[in-house]
């Protein structure tokens, strides 16, 4: 009895050796699993509406990049990592449905201009400029046009993403409004859509820049962009009803995309989380930032064949950005920006003696006449861009990770105003900032005290360092 009495001891021990291993494994599968689900929850995408199209550098799918994460908080992720799209995709409503016709709305509830997207399947329009956003409008409306219609109706396959700008002719809110149109790809998950850019009357005759901000729009699909010149009135009334022009053939539009001017990009507006507009620093590093300047910076066919300035026996290029006259803002009119330094070319010199032979500063107007994939790449190959405070220095959003930028203020731009501030954060990028001149000057001054400041913040930035959110 005792020798079964032990053996049934070291049975039971036996057996309970066993189920706790077992009970291991099976944590460990459970473990292993969420995190399996959590990471699929976190990049799996729906099939792509155009998925056919085998453009892979044109696919949304290059917002995840792993290279880009970043271990920070919770109000930083919730507002600028891919749980962005988790959440606006969330907030999906369906406005009606009548037969085929559909109308849905996925909105940003805590951002500051509560961005909407406005899905329309299987509608049917008069124009493309058509005013769909129209209240009241019912999916009916969208479904009987065509009834009243002799002209014949064109069928556009695909989806369509009609685009307003607002001020395009300013770099920086043309950038903003094109970054918009990457945020709602990737939310959607759109691939090579018909880009339709709805402009005001005018505007392609006045913008000089207008070639280069069509231009900049081929990033997105490899379709060419259609020009719509909107006209004095819309095509709908006020009650919502149609309004036909039987001359011409309607359109029918099986996925059509509407994304109204929204204020500013999603990415500076404020939320009641980490992004506070403008005027409020944040410390936020976003992949999703990162990835559509990638995504842009690629399709616009600008690689990475450049010397990396970490390497200790590289030269370390030095972009200034200056601010000269150029034309043209209203036609054939010489535009003269604010803010200028006197002597410019004298304090540029300065600059690169006291830096020495491992710095080398190239000085670029991005205002006269570059094109913007031209300031694209000027960015691109740079490693420390530095000028004062103006639209020119949103192009330092498609430097490498962890270059740098140099903001000087003066005059009428004072420290308070924190654009490109928040965009470094965003694009993890090193920044350093100072004043040359108070005062309601139109022009800044500068002196050796300035010269040495603004040597000592460019040797300041360590290209082989993550940046810190405090500024030297």
């Amino acid at each position: 009895m005792t020798d079964l009495g032990r053996l049934s001891g070291r049975r039971g021990n036996g057996r309970l050796a066993a189920q706790g291993v077992a009970t291991v494994v099976v944590l460990a599968f459970l473990y292993v699993a969420v995190l399996l689900w959590e990471q699929k929850h976190y990049f799996e995408e729906e099939t792509p509406v155009h998925a056919d199209i085998p453009i892979i550098a044109r696919s949304p799918l290059i917002f995840h990049s792993n290279s880009y994460r970043h271990n920070q908080s919770e109000k930083c992720s919730r507002d600028v990592s891919p749980i962005l799209f988790e959440e606006w995709r969330r907030s999906k409503e369906v406005i009606c449905t009548s037969n085929e016709v559909s109308i849905e709305q996925l909105k940003l509830g805590r951002w500051e201009y509560k961005p909407t997207i406005t899905v329309f399947k299987n509608i049917i329009l008069n124009h493309l400029f058509d005013d769909v956003n129209k209240t009241n409008v019912s999916c009916e409306v969208f479904a009987s046009n065509s009834l009243k219609n002799d002209a014949g109706i064109t069928t556009m396959n695909g989806p369509v993403f009609r685009v307003m700008l607002f001020d395009a002719s300013n770099p920086y809110e043309g950038f903003h409004g094109v970054l918009n149109i990457a945020m709602v790809m990737a939310t959607l998950n759109i691939t090579n859509p018909q880009l339709v850019y709805m402009v005001s009357k005018g505007e392609m005759e006045s913008n000089t820049r207008f070639p280069s901000i069509v231009e900049m729009l081929t990033a997105f699909s490899s379709l060419k962009p259609i020009i719509v010149e909107l006209p004095s009135s819309w095509r709908l009334t006020d009650n919502g009803t149609a309004v036909l022009n039987t001359d011409q053939p309607m359109i029918t539009l099986p996925y059509m995309v509407d994304f109204p001017f929204q204020g500013t990009s999603i990415m500076v507006t404020k939320t009641d989380k980490a992004l506070r507009g403008r005027g409020i620093d944040h410390h936020c590093k976003s992949e999703i930032f990162r990835g559509a300047t990638d995504f842009i910076r690629t399709n616009l066919g600008i690689g990475d064949d450049s010397t990396d300035a970490s390497d200790v026996n590289s030269t370390i290029q030095v972009l200034w950005s200056s601010r000269g006259p150029y034309c043209c803002r209203a036609a054939g009119t010489i535009y003269t920006p604010t803010r200028a330094i006197d002597n410019e070319q004298k304090l540029v010199e300065a600059v690169q003696t006291s830096l020495g032979s491992h710095y080398n500063n190239t000085t670029v107007d991005f205002g006269a006449n570059m094109t913007i994939i031209d300031s694209v790449e000027a960015a691109f190959k740079s490693d420390i861009i530095v000028g004062v405070h103006g639209a020119g220095l949103v192009w330092s959003a498609f430097m490498k990770q962890h270059s740098g930028l140099v903001e000087m203020f003066g005059g009428n731009r004072g420290t308070a105003n924190r654009h490109y501030h928040n965009i470094a954060s965003l694009a993890d990028i090193h920044y350093r900032s100072l004043m040359l001149e108070r005062g309601k000057v139109e022009n800044l001054s500068w002196n050796e005290e300035s010269l040495d400041q603004i040597v000592r913040k460019i040797q300041s930035i360590n290209l082989k360092e993550e940046p810190s959110a405090n500024e030297p």
